[in-house]
């Protein structure tokens, strides 16, 4: 008996034991969670990068003109709008560095053409998205009296940000709710059913929690819960689906329930370490991004996944011990008081039907076909998911600007009226800051006004503003406005010409930045990282299959496969979102480039999926093949056994995806 076994077998008969502290370990999460949580915060800055770089140096040296940007966008449908006393209301909250009214020169650029669209421009020296909905409440008053002069008042840029907070708790019950049905047709018994489910809730449960905690000393995306709820809920309920199956066929066969728990645990509860081990360090691989945002979702997720694993090593099997033979199904267990027969006999009946279901059932009679003849149906399936991929191969990464947002949205509102009354690239300003040489007054201004000048005649530049300096004459800054929006590929050809060809000529050192600049610098990175995670979770991956199953052969099998898998992923998110192919039906409106950072998450998300249902198939077809020696029977024995269970857990994580969304 092994340590997995003996763990088993020791929840099953102490099961209060266990119950009872996790109710603690939940209770205790939750409570801590409720007094000493933090706030989830988006940080899309990328250490060293020329846009990071360049707001370090604004926010050391000039801090007037730094912190966090948004606009505050006026519309009347005619005559000048007046927004002053809004303005002066808004610069008096908490946090707000300045607050600028499209009235305070002349010429601020910031009043359209026919006088009926104006923005005042805000930083803030907080993230706009840590700000909760009470704050957006004393906002919404600061701007009460344009409002009641009949103005429509809409946020947007970081102001669009503030109050925004994400609830999963719907989609959370509707995933729970498709699972349970998955689980009941599976298992036809309620109490069978419920208990993944209840493993998933305390699991889950108490890794946000901690993740919460968590959120108090570091920073973790507004994201970060959600697409820990995605993944530790689909595994959760996988884990205790894999070991609940296995104990209740064992049950079935006459097995004794402790002795059965200790079983699955020792099988099922196997391939559960090697496959949550695969899981958390592609998850981890996330890191080599080298972007701490998308490195803290993996954090997120591996944090979730691995109590999700703890909870299914030792509170599913205390949940057996508490169910006992309840967990059969009501039809079984009725069938047999009905024909009168003894539980010896019972057994004896239900191993036969086990091991012919096993043997002969429609998914062992498949898995017999292909692996009599695998050759014509590799080269088949490889063809199919080689064409799915093919839309791979024009994929557009950037980030989704406010004009893909719902028209609904206040920040998609103050998108479209910046658009209108200045062009649409006045919603992603860029900031030049220039670190000025030690040299006269006057001659930084004649650098400046020469700095200026390029830029203004290069290509995809609609207006750039007078340069501003601080007050001791070392850091001055100025504005650039794109002619194209800020998630075109024109935009980020502009950010790149004027860092690498324009700006480079001048005699100063200067960085671009703001947050379309950033942007580009956050697509860049994580484009360059992703071949290395893609080689570090595969050769870890390999190395832990190999381990695990003592074959080459099957880890190397197990990488090429889950490769043409995602790679087939990749092809239908590209042709679904940017494609714009059956968008409606999925209830995206309009087409839109792939956020960077999607294609590096759903690679670590899916290979690590992939192989909890490879690891848990080819631990039961190796079971089989001990047993037989015949390779062609362990294989279809093997997906005989699982197919079913393989089936409603993929289904579980079909009905979860509702949370993953292209978010920005």
């Amino acid at each position: 008996m092994n340590n997995l076994e003996r763990l088993g077998g020791f929840a099953a008969r102490r099961h209060w034991i266990f119950i009872i502290a996790w109710l603690v370990i939940l209770g205790g999460t939750l409570w801590a969670r409720h007094a000493s949580g933090g706030e989830f915060v988006n940080n899309y800055s990328v250490s060293g990068s020329g846009s990071a770089l360049g707001q370090d140096l604004l926010n050391k040296d000039f801090p007037q003109q730094g912190g966090y940007a948004g606009q505050i966008v006026f519309h009347a449908k005619s005559g000048t709008v007046s927004v002053n006393q809004a303005t002066s209301n808004v610069a008096k909250l908490p946090d707000v560095i300045k607050a600028v009214s499209p009235f305070a020169s002349p010429n601020s650029g910031a009043v359209s053409k026919d006088g009926t669209i104006a923005y005042s421009s805000v930083s803030w020296s907080v993230n706009p998205n840590s700000l909760e909905t009470d704050y957006l409440n004393r906002l919404d008053q600061a701007v009460a009296p344009a409002r009641s002069a009949g103005l429509q008042v809409a946020y947007g840029g970081g102001a669009g940000q503030i109050g925004q907070v994400t609830h999963d708790l719907k989609s959370e019950i509707i995933g729970l709710a498709c699972a349970l049905v998955l689980l009941l047709f599976m298992f036809g018994s309620l109490i069978a059913a419920a208990i993944p489910l209840l493993s998933a809730i305390f699991s889950v449960g108490a890794g946000l929690s901690l993740l919460g905690l968590l959120a108090a000393a570091s920073t973790f995306p507004t994201t970060a819960p959600t697409i820990a709820t995605l993944l530790g809920l689909g595994v959760a309920v996988d884990y205790g689906l894999f070991l609940m199956a296995r104990h209740r066929e064992q049950m079935d066969t006459g097995m004794d329930l402790i002795a059965s728990a200790a079983h699955a645990e020792g099988t099922s509860g196997a391939a559960i370490v090697v496959a949550g081990g695969t899981v958390v360090v592609s998850i981890l691989g996330l890191y080599v991004s080298g972007v701490a945002f998308v490195g803290a979702l993996g954090l997120a997720a591996a944090i979730v996944v691995a109590i999700t694993m703890l909870a299914a090593l030792t509170l599913v099997p205390a949940f057996m011990g508490v169910a006992g033979s309840n967990v059969r199904s009501l039809s079984a267990r009725f069938r047999a008081r009905k024909a009168g027969i003894s539980a010896q006999e019972q057994a004896a009946r239900s191993a036969a039907a086990t091991h012919e279901q096993h043997e002969h059932s429609a998914f062992a009679r498949w898995g017999r076909k292909v692996s009599e003849r695998p050759w014509p149906w590799a080269v088949a399936s490889v063809a199919v998911l080689v064409v799915l991929a093919i839309p791979l191969f024009s994929i557009t990464l950037g980030q989704p600007d406010n004009g893909t947002n719902p028209t609904t949205d206040s920040n998609r509102q103050a998108y479209d009226l910046i658009s209108q009354g200045f062009g649409p690239g006045a919603n992603g300003p860029l900031a030049v800051v220039v670190k000025l040489p030690k040299q006269s007054a006057s001659d930084n201004q004649s650098l400046l006004t020469t700095m200026t000048k390029d830029v203004a005649a290069t290509s995809g530049v609609a207006s750039v503003t007078p340069a501003t300096v601080n007050q001791a004459g070392t850091t001055a800054v100025f504005s650039v406005i794109p002619t194209t929006r800020p998630q075109a590929t024109a935009t980020e050809n502009l950010v790149n010409r004027l860092r690498n060809d324009v700006l480079s000529s001048e005699h100063a050192t200067s960085y671009v930045t703001g947050t379309t600049a950033g942007t580009v610098d956050f697509t860049e990175r994580i484009t360059g990282r992703m071949v290395w995670l893609i080689l570090a979770v595969v050769v870890i991956a390999f190395i832990l299959l190999t381990t695990a199953f003592r074959s080459v052969v099957i880890a190397t099998k197990a990488a090429i496969l889950n490769l043409l898998s995602i790679g087939a992923a990749y092809g239908v998110i590209v042709a679904i979102f940017q494609w714009g192919w059956g968008e409606s039906l999925i209830g995206v409106h309009t087409t839109l480039p792939i956020p960077a950072y999607v294609p590096m998450l759903v690679f670590a998300i899916v290979f690590g999926l992939s192989m909890d249902y490879e690891v848990f198939l080819l631990s039961r077809v190796h079971e089989a093949w001990i047993e037989t020696g015949d390779p062609h029977r362990a294989v279809a024995v093997g997906i005989g056994a699982t197919a079913r269970v393989i089936t409603t857990a993929a289904g579980d994580h079909g009905g979860g995806l509702r949370e993953l969304r292209l978010v920005h």
